[in-house]
């Protein structure tokens, strides 16, 4: 668990005009483990797409649901570009890690 990741809850925000758009909400900034474990090419709507399944271990953390995501990287010095990461799964039933099957387009 040596990468530094942010896990995310859809929600709502304010924009500068004041009316409420969607957005993304942080819910933990934590030590993960973050391994790919496949990953693979497909063409949609006449482009070629790609996709990777990856798993993330951490502690565990009661409340994290599929809806919800990881970002992981940061913007410091040098940066680092962000990868988004989708929530597809939640296996914790141990209730001593987490461990969270998530996938993110290339």
């Amino acid at each position: 668990m040596n990468e530094r990741v942010t896990i995310q809850a859809p929600g709502t925000t304010q924009d500068a005009n004041g009316e409420m758009v969607a957005g993304w909400t942080d819910v933990a900034t934590l030590w993960a483990g973050v391994v790919d474990i496949t990953g693979r090419e497909y063409v949609a709507a006449g482009a070629t797409q790609a996709s990777a399944q990856t798993k993330i271990t951490t502690r565990y953390m009661p409340g994290i649901v599929p809806a919800m995501r990881v970002v992981h990287g940061w913007t410091g010095s040098p940066p680092v570009p962000l990868t988004v990461y989708n929530v597809e799964s939640v296996l914790g039933q141990d209730r001593k890690q987490l461990v969270l099957m998530c996938t993110r387009k290339a």
